[in-house]
């Protein structure tokens, strides 16, 4: 090698050194940096806006006698030992929005609060943490329950007995059969809360046709000027008298407002709205509501389902002029109808001479629509938990032979009490589970279904079926008071963190 050309190399080698060393770690710095980020990616909690016009549901939708005589009941094993009460806490985990305006992707949209319970691992959880050892058996029963449901369901979407079907409002021959089309109403909205509160959407693959249906009967159902989904009969509202059709109309602003949040359509909201203006306008002075929304008498058992029916659609993220201070009056209609040292009255209003006691079933539905409208350390609310202690969990021959339940079946008071009992927890919740639980897995029948000693196939089984499923889904179907998360938009952590809340 000649001089020149070494020196040329000695003079150049520290710098060509130097450059390599950066290169390599730029290199490095991409690599952990750039890439790493893109794989981590960044988290956003979103908030869904509905669309100002929105389609209709038919285009968000995917458009896809008599029972045997009775077998032996299913006998189930109790555990030897229960675990501890529920702690008093846990994380706030989400619902993924598998439902109909987001069923084309895996979104990544998630939704936080009341109805968070519903995925199949939160389902998993909640069963663990609150079921006493029952939960395997739990949801084995829950889903015989809804197979059985499901196969009562008529292809136009309801159950019950309709005599004629059309599929608009005013082509329906109301006067045919009222009161059977108000009673497919209120089974039609039953049964699809409990299909909801497994979380099935129509996108499921067992149940979605069912809910599918079921949304679209239920939407057919409503009037579409006056808001109701049935009409009330023409009967004179008399002393004490009822409609089905204030229940019904409630149950299916419920139901409607649930499948609104599971499935963010916004076809529905409308529905829902329309609905609740109903329930807003029917409100009595005293804050309650009676039948026929103009009955001057308070009625502890319609007044409940007006509660839950504003409760879901609040949750839902419905708003609308009128909802909140109706929500805060109804607080007014259930203290007017306690009677004092927990109890409520079934009924109570001038017309009504003697008013009528509810005993621990109308208790359950009261301290329930206390702990919704956000009163769970109320008086009235700790009085009624000790009242209904006190009678326990009425066992099933029992139960269906109280006087009260000739009126109210034995299963009302199970989904309203069993409720009540949760959303307070602890060891009260322990107790009461242990007897529960046990008794209405070994009551159903092999083929899914349940109902009374005196109750007849058809209607009335869908009914009671409906409510012992709901009421075993207890663990799941809405979050806790006592560990419910405030609404409210998400904190921001860092500066250049990215959260979008769409109201």
């Amino acid at each position: 090698m000649t001089e020149p050309i070494r020196k040329i190399i000695d003079r150049l080698g520290g710098p060509v050194v130097s450059i390599a060393i950066n290169a390599l770690i730029v290199i490095v710095l991409i690599n952990v940096v750039v890439f790493q980020t893109l794989e981590t990616g960044r988290e956003i909690e979103v908030q869904v806006l509905e669309a100002e016009e929105p389609p209709e549901l038919e285009q968000e939708l995917e458009k896809l006698d008599e029972l045997p005589p009775d077998e032996n009941l299913m006998q189930v094993e109790e555990p030897e030992t229960l675990p501890d009460s529920p702690p008093d806490s846990f994380a706030n985990d989400s619902m993924d929005l598998a439902g109909l305006a987001v069923s084309a992707v895996d979104s990544p949209l998630v939704m936080k609060g009341l109805f968070a319970g519903r995925t199949e691992a939160a389902r998993t959880d909640r069963l663990n943490r609150f079921a006493g050892g029952y939960g395997e058996q739990v949801e084995a029963t829950v889903m015989r329950g809804l197979e059985w449901l499901a196969s009562r369901q008529d292809d136009a979407g309801y159950w019950g007995e309709v005599s004629r079907y059309n599929k608009t409002w005013h082509e329906r021959d109301w006067s045919a059969s009222l009161e059977n089309e108000q009673r497919a109403a209120r089974l039609t909205s039953l049964c699809l809360l409990a299909f909801l509160a497994h979380g099935d959407t129509p996108q499921s693959p067992m149940f979605g046709t069912n809910v599918r249906r079921a949304i679209e009967y239920l939407r057919d159902q409503q009037e579409p000027e006056a808001g109701l989904f049935v009409p009330m009969s023409g009967k004179k509202p008399e002393k004490g008298g009822e409609d089905l059709g204030v229940y019904a109309h409630a149950q299916a602003t419920y139901a409607l407002a649930e499948a609104y949040a599971l499935t963010r359509a916004p076809a529905l909201k409308k529905t829902v709205e329309h609905g609740l203006q109903v329930i807003i306008d029917g409100q009595l002075d005293s804050g309650a509501w009676g039948n026929w929304y103009v009955q001057d008498i308070s009625d502890s058992s319609a007044t409940s389902w007006q509660i839950q029916a504003m409760k879901a659609a609040a949750a839902a993220g419905i708003r609308m002029d009128g909802l909140d201070a109706a929500m805060k009056k109804a607080v007014e209609g259930v203290t007017f109808l306690y009677k004092g040292e927990g109890e409520w009255y079934y009924r109570k209003g001038p017309p009504i001479k003697t008013w009528s006691s509810g005993g621990p079933i109308m208790s359950g539905a009261m301290v329930l629509s206390l702990q919704l409208l956000g009163l769970q350390n109320d008086p009235m609310v700790l009085a009624g938990l000790r009242y209904m202690n006190d009678f326990g969990v009425t066992e099933w021959d029992e139960a269906w032979g109280n006087p009260i339940n000739k009126s109210l079946p034995a299963t009302y008071e199970w989904y309203y009490n069993t409720q009540a009992v949760f959303q307070r927890g602890g060891s009260r919740w322990t107790t009461w589970n242990a007897d529960f639980a046990p008794m209405l897995i070994n009551r159903q029948h092999p083929e899914g279904w349940w109902r009374g000693p005196e109750q007849a196939a058809g209607g009335e089984t869908i009914y009671s079926t409906s409510l012992c499923t709901l009421a075993l889904q207890v663990y799941y179907r809405i979050l806790p008071t006592f560990q419910q998360v405030k609404e409210e938009a998400p904190k921001v952590t860092f500066d250049d963190d990215v959260v979008i809340t769409i109201l």
